[in-house]
């Protein structure tokens, strides 16, 4: 069982209807998208806290979750708000490069820290969703709304591999740490590049063995899902 799975069975709401956690979920990417920037903050605070309550997991361990993530989204926001400029008044402590001058852009720096928040609040939520609803819940709730069986069988895989993949990480990166690959700037990269050398390997590994799985159990193209008792 995945750990994400062993919240989603066992927290304080998991009784609560599915249909009515989507309805939140959704409440909560609405206003992630939203102008207001504090609207978002205190979301952020309401459904991190929430989150914590519900699966009783510790604020060390939730932040372990964002491990995958803040990679993407600290290289999203850099290549917003670094750029070149012709004048050095555009730019925040410039630097003078081929003519024009580099560093953090006065007009995209808002914007940048902008999407941070919007993305950070729109994560939180999405944890929310799914450390407290069971995943055949989810896709009994996909099913009810009619969405398009090809859809729910894409969601279903995304879902197995997305947090096998994050599972996976946080496996590789802990034995790393463990055997002091860390220590150093250099031995960090060097340990970073064989992280992604062995999630690679890794995916490639439960692939097959989902492929096998499906042999095994006669897979015809269509994934079953029973209707909740």
């Amino acid at each position: 069982m995945l750990v994400i799975d062993k919240y989603a069975y066992s927290n304080r709401i998991v009784k609560w209807s599915p249909k009515l956690k989507g309805l939140l979920w959704l409440l909560g990417i609405v206003l992630a998208f939203q102008p207001i920037i504090p609207i978002k903050l205190v979301l952020i605070v309401v459904v991190v806290w929430h989150t914590l309550y519900a699966t009783k997991m510790s604020g060390r361990v939730y932040l372990h979750w964002f491990y995958a993530i803040l990679p993407f989204l600290l290289l999203s926001i850099i290549g917003i708000v670094f750029t070149m400029a012709p004048k050095a008044s555009q730019i925040y402590y410039p630097i003078h490069m081929f003519g024009n001058y580099f560093g953090v852009s006065k007009v995209m720096l808002p914007k940048g820290l902008r999407l941070g928040v919007q993305v950070s609040t729109a994560v939180v939520c999405t944890y929310w969703f799914a450390l407290t609803t069971p995943f055949q819940q989810i896709i009994l709730t996909l099913k009810a709304i009619h969405m398009p069986s090809l859809m729910i069988e894409e969601v279903m895989l995304m879902y197995r591999f997305i947090f096998i993949f994050i599972e996976a990480c946080e496996q590789i990166y802990r034995a790393q740490k463990l055997r002091l690959g860390y220590r150093t700037f250099r031995l960090s990269m060097h340990s970073v590049g064989v992280l992604v050398k062995m999630l690679f390997e890794q995916v490639m590994i439960d692939y097959q063995q989902m492929v096998y799985a499906l042999d095994a159990k006669l897979y015809d193209g269509e994934f079953k899902v029973g209707e909740d008792d």
